[in-house]
């Protein structure tokens, strides 16, 4: 067994290296065509800025990964995790379970162990090439509000976790996924109007002119627009973006603020009915529903997993505890699912095909086009990734199959 599992993490740790690699290899290669770059109204000043860019976010993936395994073999074959067994029980805090304490303390030291090369994308890379304008406060106070908001519902999970699990012996896994969906469902709920509030500010748009292209557009699409709002993403960074989020009355359609700015009236308009496209189309709901699916599965082999703690034991774990099994299985877990990314990336690049397609319904297919542009260029964004990359990775098409599709 200890054989299968060393065997999968080389296994993952070669193809996430190898894929890394091509796409290094591949942009410092391609050529991009002066016909293609006159078409897309960029320069190839734009594609050296665009490839240097993207080449240090891939080296800053490659040091990521031999963390990351690193990490994973410390915790597991070095004794790490049963180190932190120890110094919980050695402790004397008695007030709270000790294996929501071993939880705790796992979740703690992964925060701070990615503090370092978070502070250098972020101050160095970002940086670098314009985009970052937090400053080292901020950047700190988000991490401290980032721990505090997870580490509360894992209090909450896994002390109901331990109770369905020590009452509930063959059906704990499925009793802890129901309440696992439902909280989640909660989180949707509320996060536009609790949470995000923690990090930006939101306001709705004012501008008549805006005004009056939703307007036009709820009555074309019989979609109630009226929750559309600007966020304040411009005192983090200066990349730009719009998402959909929330469920029923609560659903909003959000703007950064950067994306505004170098947007016309009608190209807002156009981003607008894509990010509507979305909804109409249910994508947010099939993807809760795949969601579900996969949790359902994963609390399974969870389940089959910690009814053979052998499996643990082959791991490099030797104090068995259900937090030193969940542990492993946050850790383990992983490297399994990564697998099926080109199904996610697959699933979400038709989603955007499907959201294209229902804004060239309803709004200029032209205007949709020059806002695609814009986004990618601000973004720094590949023109030509290498195929394979692309295939396993990207959740949105390349700017070229998107005009190629919208132009059709």
């Amino acid at each position: 067994m200890s054989t299968l599992i060393i065997f999968t993490i080389l296994f993952y740790f070669l193809v996430k290296f190898f894929l890394d690699i091509i796409q290094i290899d591949y942009i410092k290669k391609v050529e991009i065509k002066s016909e293609e770059l006159n078409m897309l109204g960029l320069n190839k000043e734009f594609i050296q800025k665009s490839n240097s860019y993207n080449i240090d976010k891939l080296f800053l993936s490659l040091i990521n990964l031999f963390m990351q395994i690193t990490i994973l073999l410390f915790l597991l074959f070095g004794g790490g995790i049963d180190y932190i067994s120890k110094i919980i029980s050695s402790s004397s805090i008695n007030f709270i379970n000790s294996d929501l304490q071993i939880i705790l303390l796992f979740f703690i030291i992964i925060n701070l162990v990615n503090i370092p090369l978070s502070i250098y994308k972020t101050f160095v890379v970002e940086e670098k090439y314009g985009f970052n304008k937090m400053k080292l406060g901020l950047f700190f106070k988000d991490r401290l509000i980032s721990l505090i908001i997870t580490l509360i519902p894992i209090i909450i999970l896994f002390q109901s976790f331990l109770y369905l699990y020590n009452n509930y012996d063959n059906f704990w896994w499925v009793l802890t996924w129901l309440l696992f969906m439902i909280f989640n469902i909660f989180v949707i709920l509320i996060y536009p109007s609790l949470i995000s509030p923690l990090f930006n500010k939101f306001e709705k748009i004012t501008d008549e002119n805006i005004l009056n292209v939703i307007k036009d557009l709820s009555n074309k699409t019989q979609f109630n627009v009226t929750d559309v709002f600007v966020m304040d993403g411009s005192k983090r960074s200066s990349h730009s973006n719009a998402y959909f989020t929330g469920l029923g009355n609560v659903k909003r359609i959000v703007f950064f603020d950067t994306l505004l700015k170098m947007l016309s009236t009608n190209e807002i308009k156009s981003v607008l009915a894509h990010e509507i496209g979305h909804y109409k189309k249910k994508h947010i709901a099939k993807s809760i529903l795949m969601s579900s699916i996969i949790s359902l599965l994963t609390f399974f082999l969870l389940y089959i997993l910690m009814k053979t703690p052998l499996f643990f034991v082959s791991a490099g774990v030797s104090i068995i505890s259900p937090a030193s099994m969940i542990i492993s299985f946050i850790l383990l877990f992983p490297l399994v699912d990564f697998f099926l990314t080109p199904i996610y990336s697959y699933i979400s690049r038709k989603n955007e095909f499907e959201a294209d397609n229902y804004a060239k319904q309803h709004t200029n297919k032209n205007d949709l086009i020059s806002s695609l542009l814009k986004l990618y260029k601000e973004n720094l964004s590949i023109l030509k990734p290498n195929p394979i990359y692309s295939k396993f990775y990207y959740t949105h098409p390349t700017v070229f199959e998107r005009i190629t599709n919208l132009k059709l």
